[in-house]
């Protein structure tokens, strides 16, 4: 199976977002790409993030990629994109996965918040954004996967809950932040690849400056660490193949996983 993952510098023209991704998508299905990921908040960055808000699965932003999908035939991550939530005002933070006919398999609302209360960086995003409360599990091309949001990555027993679903592939959609999450970007993908024995796509957004300067960095970690492949700072795609049969294997002869205990 092959998997490409877009890497973005998105701002708050939505048109152009848009365009920029849908580029990016043709190259990724140039290389054969089975399924893409975008980052999270591919489609706006910024701005008033109700009024760009997605109101259901069937509008705007979601349905021109589900048309794009069946077009394609290639599987979708979309990033994470604003859904008007029931509560006045608010919204949820949600990860579409989408399959090659055009059709939604798994609808994920972030669970965890990104609350940084620093006197260089101050965020709520729980102020505006309601939480989910079911896991992004779905199976795409007869794989079992999954799908966390950014600031899920720091919570270890979100994936682990993954795994025990069967996952073999992960998808992270992330805006992470340089100020708050350098170091842990560079090393939590990895841990989570390592302690689940999973693929995990970590995909984030370029750009921005200062406080909300981004990691970029997207990259694809096997099961057993080896980082297969890793962008820079700039714009692109990365695509990597993952063979799943060997995957199968080193869980039958490394089962770790089997011996995963709740102590609680």
């Amino acid at each position: 199976m092959k998997i490409s993952l877009i890497q973005m510098d998105a701002g708050q023209d939505k048109e152009a977002n848009i365009g920029k991704a849908l580029a990016f998508l043709d190259e990724a299905v140039e290389v054969g790409a089975d399924i893409v990921c975008f980052p999270e908040m591919f489609s706006v960055y910024g701005g008033d993030r109700f009024e760009h808000a997605e109101t259901d699965a069937d509008s705007g932003t979601v349905k021109r990629f589900r048309d794009v999908a069946r077009e394609k035939r290639v599987g979708i991550v979309l990033g994470s994109v604003k859904v008007r939530a029931d509560q006045v005002g608010r919204v949820t933070n949600t990860s579409f996965v989408i399959d090659r006919d055009g059709e939604i398999i798994c609808r994920y609302d972030k669970i965890h918040m990104y609350d940084v209360m620093r006197e260089d960086v101050y965020v709520r995003e729980s102020d505006e954004t309601v939480s989910g409360e079911s896991i992004g599990s779905f199976e795409f091309d007869g794989v079992k996967m999954g799908v966390g949001i950014c600031f899920d990555l720091r919570f270890p027993n979100y994936f682990q809950a993954l795994m025990q679903t069967g996952a073999e592939v992960i998808f992270l959609p992330s805006h992470f932040r340089k100020a708050t999450g350098r170091i842990a970007w560079d090393i939590l993908p990895n841990a989570r690849a390592i302690e689940n024995q999973s693929y995990f796509c970590a995909c984030g957004q370029a750009g921005g400056e200062g406080a909300k300067a981004r990691c970029a960095h997207t990259k694809l970690v096997s099961y057993d660490g080896t980082v297969l492949g890793e962008l820079g700072e700039e714009e692109g795609v990365l695509t990597a193949e993952v063979d799943l049969d060997a995957l199968r294997t080193f869980r039958k002869e490394f089962p770790t996983l089997e011996q995963i205990r709740d102590f609680q």
